[in-house]
């Protein structure tokens, strides 16, 4: 089955209607919050955790992402723009490379409160914004979008080079670890917004790679299943580094 992409709305967060959210949903994101921030302090890396305080998510009801898009753009420049799922990868690497990152704005069902493989607005603001905060992040995050631009105008869409780079999104920005003084600690967004995999990633069942990003660039994943694997980089810096100098072995 062909995935479906969603057309990106431009139009400035500030003009984008805010739902109508349900007592349930407002108790779904108050829920999913309130057991992610018991879980966060053990096994969440500094910077997120810095992020969390500079964003200010409300306890009991969903936010608005026109508030979030505000406190991230003045820490970092970067803004939220609303969409309704998945955007193209075109699309997307267009919006990284202009600092924008698109958000749903609909949260998931309750029997999807531990994981969803669908990302939702927990997953996009939760997982994703605090980071958005952070300069050595959002720097690496910035060359994604401009490395992703150029490898989609040089190369056909059924290169490899396309699933490369997706499979370094995934083991970085979705699931990455980072070493710390106080040991492993999570960064990527879909471990981060998930209670499964925040507990998971950081446990002795999860199995802990050095960061390799030619090892990473091949090795394929699946969404439906914890990550087992997991790659750890000692920093964000190297992580930038290394990245960039795979994208020039390519010519992007």
């Amino acid at each position: 089955m062909d995935t479906e992409f969603c057309i990106v709305d431009e139009r400035s967060i500030t003009e984008v209607p805010v739902p109508s959210y349900t007592v349930e949903e407002h108790g779904t994101w108050a829920l999913l919050l309130a057991k992610q921030e018991r879980l966060m302090a053990s096994r969440a890396c500094k910077e997120f955790l810095d992020g969390l305080d500079l964003v200010q998510f409300p306890k009991t009801e969903i936010p608005r992402l026109r508030d979030i898009s505000g406190r991230i753009e003045e820490s970092t420049g970067w803004k939220l723009i609303r969409v309704e799922g998945l955007v193209h990868t075109k699309d997307f690497w267009n919006l990284l490379s202009r600092k924008i990152f698109p958000s749903t704005d609909f949260i998931r069902k309750r029997d999807e409160l531990d994981y969803t493989p669908a990302p939702d607005m927990f997953h996009d603001l939760f997982g994703h914004t605090p980071l958005l905060t952070n300069p050595d992040f959002t720097e690496f995050f910035e060359e994604f979008g401009h490395i992703g631009v150029r490898a989609t105008n040089k190369y056909p869409e059924e290169h490899e080079i396309h699933k490369m780079l997706g499979r370094i999104y995934w083991y970085t920005v979705e699931f990455g670890l980072i070493q710390t003084p106080d040991g492993l600690r999570a960064y990527g967004s879909g471990s981060v917004s998930s209670p499964q995999e925040l507990e998971f990633c950081v446990g002795p069942k999860c199995r802990h790679h050095p960061f390799d990003i030619n090892v990473i660039a091949k090795r394929d994943y699946d969404i439906w299943h914890l990550q087992e694997d997991v790659f750890v980089i000692p920093s964000f810096e190297k992580l930038g580094k290394d990245f960039r100098t795979w994208a020039k072995s390519y010519g992007i």
